[in-house]
């Protein structure tokens, strides 16, 4: 499968190489149901009856030449058959990602200068640790006042401001605690230790990509430092539709304040970087808006080590919970756990008392830990939260529903100059020309990010490895500009073998926003200088100016090929609303003072509980709900 995919590409080695490094990742899966599913696939086209079932040959795929082989895989494509294009997604992010991230022993890869792709910049500083995290060894009871259940933007402030309390606070974080001395800017690499699954979580059809964090800091540490603040059409939406009035009041305005102040939050660090200049030209010469983000950075250099903050930011600039709320509440004697999964909430007689979990620590056998405790706050983020609260047996019946994804696809175009994408400024512009499509602020907000090969792998269509060599050699000349719909509907998560199982597909209402936030992309990317543009889906779309037919022509051609599963290359950075806040049990899970309908003392302070999808990206959200949280948490332990 390997071989079939890069084709010649890189050296001889490649291949092995590559195999190796997807075998990691099936190994690294959460889910045994679908390490099994993976192993069971990759036998099945290993068999002659196998194959002949998938393909109609009854001949082992291994045994094909390499031009059959890429025959089949890009008729499977484009198949009719969703199974079959959900299996080409699945291999082709699998192999051209370990080809293009991975590294041979001495931190290279042999395709790197052949794209023109420098690879880490600078050697990681040899900067100590501000926390030391509490270690275990061995089946452990701790008694506190709070535990918290995730470090990123919910929990994070949860455990800074309940610490600042006087509360005896606990922090249990699945992921394990790296800071800039283990920020090697590395891809792969950085992606299996700071992101949920290792980078590699998707919907349960592999149609959308789910990109959080999973280390200490969670998604505070790998976001893009982005830093708007909940907009007043969505604080009186959920005011009036949601009966939640304090959204609308000077109380959560004081939150927002408050947070803002803490992580420094300012529009100085918002230098435009190269990838960004052509954009922002087009915007300017179409007439629409555009504007400079808000980033919780400071001392920021916005240099070329910039670009591979989403891998860890080397000189500590970015204000992550990491630098700020877990600092804090450390600083109070908060005693914070590592590579720790909370396995359930233990709750008796409907009240939450604390939690159990597994932890895993390095050269140790997995023990238990138990934590007693006056309150439960689970912050383990949008996917992870209900499945926590399902795995505990907690019957709701709105747990796992209503979840919102923001979801968004990549719009690549090819420029004269050279760009560099993956330099500067992690985001420095944004267009809100298109966020209110109906009247109701649906529509798509215009953002930008770094590229770096990764990007390759899940947004640049595959046809065959010529054309994809082709494509991978114009990375230095690209620019990539996402819409992002604030979806209509929602999906569910469900506790499935222990592991998150996310269920979604975007509504009709979020496709024809997504079209048109297509659309506009296209039209920025003209605008702005592109010779060559398309879209990240499977059948390979591209439209260069000027051509017959203009942009209609070819978002008509966009139309045709698709945007159902394993058509349309989509991906969520931003996960929301599955234990949403309202007044009602039978549609949501927390009140407006974050306590669960059905067991007392068991609080949600993360994303998932936000009635609707925010529309903006939701760190700053998070954290003002959290801080407002920590008052009524603080009051019930």
């Amino acid at each position: 499968m390997a071989d079939t995919f890069i084709g010649g590409m890189g050296h001889p080695g490649s291949p092995i190489r590559v195999a190796a490094s997807m075998e990691e990742t099936f190994a690294r899966l959460p889910s045994e149901a679908d390490r099994r599913r993976l192993r069971l696939l990759v036998s099945i086209l290993g068999r002659r009856s196998g194959t002949f079932l998938l393909t109609g040959r009854p001949v082992p795929f291994h045994r094909w030449p390499r031009e059959q082989r890429i025959a089949v895989m890009s008729s499977w494509a484009i198949s009719r058959l969703s199974f079959r294009r959900q299996l080409f997604q699945l291999f082709k992010r699998l192999s051209l990602l370990a080809f293009i991230g991975d590294t041979e022993d001495d931190g290279t890869n042999p395709v790197w200068p052949e794209i023109g792709y420098p690879g880490p910049v600078s050697a990681p500083p040899p900067t100590p640790k501000g926390i030391r995290t509490t270690v275990l060894d061995g089946d452990t009871t701790l008694t506190c006042d709070a535990v918290v259940i995730g470090s990123g933007a919910g929990g994070g402030v949860v455990a800074g401001e309940l610490s600042a309390a006087g509360k005896d606070v606990i922090v249990l974080e699945e992921g394990g605690y790296y800071n800039e001395a283990d920020f090697n800017q590395l891809e792969l690499a950085m992606m299996r230790k700071l992101y949920f699954q290792g980078g590699f979580a998707a919907t349960a059809d592999g149609s959308i990509a789910l990109i959080a964090g999973g280390c200490l800091g969670g998604g505070t540490v790998v976001n893009y430092s982005t830093s708007f603040r909940t907009p007043d059409w969505l604080r009186q939406e959920w005011a009036d539709r949601d009966g939640l009035p304090a959204f609308a009041t000077d109380e959560f305005t004081s939150s927002l304040d408050a947070v803002y102040e803490r992580l420094g939050v300012n529009i100085d660090h918002s230098r435009v970087s190269a990838r960004e200049r052509v954009l922002e030209r087009g915007l300017r010469k179409l007439g629409w808006h555009v504007d400079h983000m808000p980033r919780n950075v400071q001392g920021c250099t916005q240099d070329a080590n910039c670009g591979f903050c989403s891998y860890g930011c080397q000189i500590g600039a970015k204000q992550s919970t990491l630098k700020t709320y877990l600092l804090d509440a450390y600083r109070r004697r908060a005693r914070i756990v590592v590579n720790c999964t909370v396995d359930r909430v233990l709750i008796e007689d409907g009240r939450a008392v604390g939690v159990r979990a597994t932890v895993r620590q390095p050269e140790m056998p997995a023990f238990t830990l138990i934590v007693r405790s006056r309150a439960v706050v689970a912050a383990a983020g949008a996917i992870g939260t209900p499945a926590l609260l399902q795995r505990s047996g907690m019957r709701s019946p709105a747990v796992g529903r209503y979840l919102r994804l923001h979801p968004g696809v990549a719009v690549l175009g090819v420029f004269d100059e050279t760009l560099r994408p993956w330099e500067g400024s992690l985001q420095a512009v944004y267009s809100d020309q298109w966020i209110n499509l109906d009247g109701q602020y649906h529509g798509v907000k215009l953002e930008s990010g770094p590229m770096h090969p990764a990007i390759l792998a899940h947004a640049i269509p595959w046809r065959d490895p010529t054309q994809y060599q082709r494509l991978m050699r114009l990375l230095p000349n690209m620019s990539v500009l996402a819409p992002l719909v604030r979806d209509h509907g929602g999906g569910r998560v469900m506790a499935r073998d222990g592991a998150a199982r996310v269920e979604y597909r975007p509504g009709v209402n979020d496709l024809a926003d997504l079209r048109r936030g297509i659309q506009a992309a296209v039209q920025v990317m003209e605008a702005g200088g592109a010779r060559e543009i398309f879209t990240g889906q499977s059948a390979y779309v591209s439209y260069r100016p000027g051509q017959r037919g203009g942009v209609d022509a070819f978002m008509d051609e966009v139309d045709r090929h698709g945007y159902g599963p394993g058509q349309m290359g989509y991906f969520s950075f931003h996960q929301m609303g599955s234990c949403r806040m309202g007044n009602d049990p039978a549609s949501s899970v927390v009140g407006a003072d974050h306590e669960a309908h059905t067991v007392k003392g068991l609080f949600v302070a993360d994303g998932s509980a936000f009635p609707s999808a925010s529309g903006v990206n939701p760190m700053i959200t998070i954290m003002a709900m959290a801080h407002r949280a920590s008052r009524f948490i603080a009051a019930a332990c």
